[in-house]
């Protein structure tokens, strides 16, 4: 059963989360991360913190600025473990100037260590990328 103090510290996860990557600041990102975290980005799944962390400074350095703003979540908490997800929104410029938006959802796993909530997966699933003005090609999400 999630509590009330459950799901308000899962969406403070996210608050963190959400914070470093708009202000690109990989050790605040990071430190919301499990030790042996899993970020399965687009099929591609990296293991551990070193290796979680290099892939997002890889796919920041692509980017002038990025902006993700969260929308509708869920959680389902057991003991020290739950399971979640989050819908974004997401604007983004590269480095030559083109301007995207891409609408995406995160399925989660979260681990409680030492009292505090952490990723312990998360799966990147893109449902939209293309022109703000969503013109671009709808992608159906898998139902889990």
């Amino acid at each position: 059963m999630t509590t009330h103090d459950d799901d308000l510290a899962l969406r403070n996860l996210m608050a963190r989360y959400i914070d470093a990557v708009n202000r690109d600041d990989p050790d605040a990102w990071i430190a919301t991360w499990a030790e042996d975290g899993v970020w399965n980005l687009m099929g591609e799944p990296v293991t551990g913190r070193d290796n979680v962390l290099a892939l997002w400074q890889q796919m920041m350095g692509n980017f002038e600025f990025a902006v993700m703003m969260p929308s509708s979540c869920l959680f389902t908490v057991d003991g020290d473990t739950a399971s979640g997800h989050w819908y974004l929104h997401e604007y983004l410029r590269d480095q030559q100037g083109s301007g995207t938006t891409i609408l995406s959802r995160y399925l989660d796993t979260y681990t409680r260590q030492d009292g505090q909530w952490l990723y312990q997966s998360r799966v990147y699933n893109i449902m939209y990328n293309g022109p703000a003005d969503l013109s671009g090609t709808h992608t159906p999400l898998p139902s889990s």
